[in-house]
């Protein structure tokens, strides 16, 4: 069994819930689309990429988080670059802000974007987006080279937000609300409505009341994870290690209580994080601790380039589409969408 197919059927308990082969066509007006741009968490992984989620409603494309690999997984997911310049970001480590200057430099340099950036974050950002511009402060000699890239295209808003509504176009709300991530760095989750249609983002956290608060009855909940296998957790000195974890993202157990509290239409694992001595476990044992701690409703294992559609009626999940046909992404008119 695919990949893919292994973990629908290993998570999926609900017919009105369909995976689906087929391409994804683009979403009616009514519809909420969510990508998972990337799954993983800071590990060097070869299958999941830096964490990072797309939600398109409304005719706008909100990108949430940027991780590494994020420009990369975008062009695989049939998404250009260049039409992403509105980010969220759920806190400023490391692993969620790494493909940030390529979504900055590239789409304007090699894909004539032609507007600025657009980034809301926890206090903070503005230093973060200040840093960036310095290090990267050579590409601004690229202005206008191609005939194209302006200059103006390279600015940065960064708005520094707190909870509550911090985005409101077009009938797409995005809320903002705090989070437990364990080092007393700001971190915030986000719920996200459009048309009766809401989506809810963990980001990183323990298990959390805001979480559940926010995503009661939601269309889809998507929470981080953390996994130990037996064999890890039997080690000499894992304990301690444990703990360190433990205190920012969530155990099976926690993701557990916060999709029965919730009981969203769908709950979709992301930023997975699994602890193993051989760095092979799959994803079954995680799933598994999460059933056995009650968890019996709709739940899905993410896996990147992962496509939802959502509106009243149903939710349709698309597997990752094949890479090989792609066209190379090197200019400002070639049509992702309609590559085979």
């Amino acid at each position: 069994m695919a990949p893919f197919a292994r973990a629908f059927a290993i998570g999926i308990a609900a017919l009105a819930i369909a995976a689906t082969s087929a391409a994804p066509a683009r979403c009616a007006d009514d519809h909420v689309r969510v990508t998972l741009v990337g799954t993983g968490g800071p590990e060097i992984n070869p299958t999941r990429f830096g964490y990072s989620t797309l939600v398109e409603a409304g005719g706008e494309k909100l990108l949430f988080d940027a991780g590494r690999g994020v420009v990369q997984r975008l062009y695989e997911s049939r998404v250009n670059p260049r039409e992403v310049t509105k980010i969220f970001l759920t806190h400023l480590h490391n692993d969620h802000i790494e493909g940030l200057p390529t979504l900055w430099i590239t789409p304007w340099f090699l894909l004539a974007r032609d507007q600025p950036l657009e980034i809301w974050g926890p206090p903070g950002t503005q230093k973060m987006v200040k840093g960036m511009r310095e290090m990267f402060s050579d590409v601004e000699k690229r202005g206008g080279v191609n005939g194209f890239n302006k200059i103006e295209y390279m600015d940065i808003k960064a708005e520094e937000i707190g909870e509550g509504t911090v985005y409101d176009r077009n009938g797409v709300k995005v809320t903002a609300f705090k989070v437990s991530h364990g080092d007393g760095d700001p971190a915030v989750g986000y719920r996200i409505d459009y048309g009766g249609r809401v989506v809810v983002l963990s980001g990183d956290t323990v298990y959390s009341p805001n979480v559940v608060a926010a995503a009661k009855g939601a269309d889809l909940l998507v929470h981080n994870v953390v996994g130990f296998s037996d064999a890890w957790v039997a080690r000499p000195g894992a304990e301690k290690q444990r703990n360190a974890v433990a205190s920012k993202l969530a155990s099976p157990e926690q993701v557990a209580r916060a999709f029965s509290e919730a009981t969203p239409r769908l709950a979709v694992l992301s930023h997975i994080v699994k602890k193993d001595l051989s760095g092979r476990a799959g994803d079954d044992f995680i799933v598994q601790q999460i059933r056995k701690n009650g968890y019996n409703g709709p739940m899905l294992m993410g896996e990147d380039r992962t496509v939802i559609d959502i509106d009243a009626k149903d939710i349709k999940v698309h597997p990752p589409q094949p890479t090989d046909k792609l066209p190379d992404l090197d200019n400002r008119n070639v049509k992702l969408d309609e590559a085979p």
